[in-house]
């Protein structure tokens, strides 16, 4: 076999697995673009069900629910959960006809299941790091918590 042989099956070799792997690496890539578009989705249009305030406290709530699932060492303390949904929820728009308040509150509770299904996709994919910022999060006394 010639040097110009060898070197061909080299580069056909360096090629193979350069593609090899790029493939993981463009699919991290894919999955994360596929979050950001989830995120842009579920609160692109929020703005008329919530007010920045609530929308940030149901953020954290369902932040905190998924490191109680997802980490070691975080416990979500029942009483603690509920008064921080009834303040996240609070008040309510009052010029609502009691079937517009109904349906008020559902679209509230589909946009706090929506970030905690999100969530618990972030928080399941890169655990350590999200766990690390939930532990940073329950250091921080200027954030309320809802674990025990």
């Amino acid at each position: 076999m010639s040097m110009l042989s060898h070197i061909r099956k080299l580069l056909l070799c360096l090629a193979a697995c350069l593609v090899i792997a790029a493939v993981p690496a463009m699919a991290e890539d894919d999955d994360d673009d596929r979050l950001d578009d989830a995120w842009e989705d579920a609160i692109g249009d929020q703005e008329p069900v919530l007010t920045d305030k609530q929308f940030a406290l149901l953020n954290n709530l369902a932040f905190q629910a998924v490191a109680a699932k997802v980490c070691d060492g975080f416990t979500l303390d029942p009483d603690k959960f509920a008064a921080g949904i009834a303040e996240a929820t609070s008040p309510a728009p009052d010029d609502l006809s009691d079937e517009d308040a109904e349906t008020w509150k559902t679209a509230v509770l589909i946009r706090f299941g929506t970030s905690y299904g999100l969530l618990l996709a972030e928080g399941n994919d890169e655990d350590d790091e999200f766990c690390k910022n939930a532990k940073e999060l329950k250091g921080d006394s200027e954030v309320p918590n809802v674990w025990q």
